[in-house]
């Protein structure tokens, strides 16, 4: 394990088609198209979070700007996102097979194609080279100067069908996580040579753990899209599982009415999450509005970011997010696939950073396999 990773991931399955279509599916109804005789009772856990939540004071992010990209280059699905290390952004659009390179002002840079893209989804960086994974032909492509120079076979003990893949790569690390319906899922830290050195058994619903890799300073966060919990890889190499306190959700009804078997489908509730600092930031998936919760290393919320004055959408899609320090600020980007493929970036300063510019002025502001309890 890296002493200091730094935060990137990437999040694949076998198609970018399948992808889509099976978060959709997953994601169940919407709340404006939910049955009105649906229970809206919670689990005892998310009663309780949502209670935290209404106490938790409400930041508006400022937009900074959104990116252009080219009229006869335009993102089609892009999925994965984050910031380079010279500050640019970098974009895997799996409908393209490329990856998107913006500056930090949102112009566009260039587009990177090669014939070893395939579903590209973006898994980390290692100095100046950019890891990208390819599930359905694994391999991981190592791209510097804009081009591949090399490729890294991935594992191949994957499920016959509907297998999920995802990947996160540090300066001396890789970790890869296979799931599958009656597949015994795991995950796994490869060697220099992408063979498996370690495996951690996913035991439970394979849904129960589809969700990106993500690095903590030195841990490995494994993500969970449809329950609010994390499984946390530690340095020892212990797996634990950390309970986000204070997530709320419309959908958090429907989670437990899928917990008690009374629907086919969980709703998904986050699509990803980047860390920066002491600090974790997930993607709260509403229809019609960004939202962004911060929680601490207890996984307990601390601050609810929103839009200023949101057009309400109700097809809004967020897909992915990145998060980097920028002075006493975070700066955040966002890459949503619908109602149209964007990329902005918002900036948030935290209340007690507001403080310190403003010469002291005042600011108002489980485990494994989850059951109902």
């Amino acid at each position: 394990m890296p002493s200091s990773p730094r935060p990137f991931a990437s999040f694949s399955s076998l198609s970018a088609p399948a992808l889509l279509l099976l978060l959709l599916s997953l994601a169940g109804c919407l709340p404006h198209s939910c049955s009105r005789s649906e229970s809206r009772a919670l689990l005892p856990a998310d009663s309780l979070s949502r209670a935290l939540a209404a106490e938790t004071p409400v930041d508006t992010l400022r937009h900074v700007w959104t990116a252009a990209p080219p009229e006869d280059a335009p993102m089609r699905h892009p999925r994965t996102l984050f910031f380079g290390p010279e500050g640019r952004l970098y974009v895997g659009d799996t409908e393209r097979n490329s990856v998107f390179v913006f500056g930090d002002d949102g112009a566009f840079v260039e587009e990177i194609t090669d014939e070893a893209f395939e579903y590209p989804y973006l898994a980390g960086w290692r100095g100046d080279t950019l890891l990208v994974f390819n599930p359905t032909a694994r391999r991981l492509a190592f791209v510097a100067g804009g081009a591949v120079r090399r490729t890294l076979a991935t594992p191949d003990d994957l499920p016959p069908r509907g297998a999920l893949q995802y990947m996160a790569a540090a300066d001396s690390a890789l970790f890869f996580k296979a799931l599958g319906p009656n597949f015994a899922g795991y995950l796994a830290r490869l060697d220099a040579r992408g063979r498996i050195a370690e495996r951690h058994a996913l035991t439970g619903p394979h849904w129960r753990y589809a969700g990106m890799l993500r690095f903590w300073g030195d841990s490995l966060l494994s993500l969970s899209g449809f329950r609010p919990v994390i499984d946390v890889l530690t340095p020892e190499g212990r797996l634990d599982t950390l309970a986000l306190a204070g997530f709320d959700s419309p959908m958090l009804a429907r989670s437990r009415l899928f917990l008690l078997g009374e629907t086919h489908e969980p709703p998904l509730l986050t699509a990803s999450a980047a860390a920066s600092g002491a600090s974790l930031f997930v993607l709260n998936m509403r229809p019609g509005w960004l939202r962004i919760d911060v929680y601490d290393h207890a996984g307990r919320l601390r601050r609810v970011l929103t839009q200023a004055n949101p057009a309400f959408n109700q097809e809004y899609y967020p897909a992915d997010l990145a998060v980097r320090r920028a002075g006493r600020a975070f700066e955040i980007a966002v890459v949503a696939i619908r109602p149209a493929p964007t990329l902005d970036l918002y900036r948030w300063t935290p209340p007690e950073r507001r403080r310190e510019t403003n010469a002291g002025t005042p600011q108002r502001n489980g485990a494994n396999g989850e059951q109902p309890r």
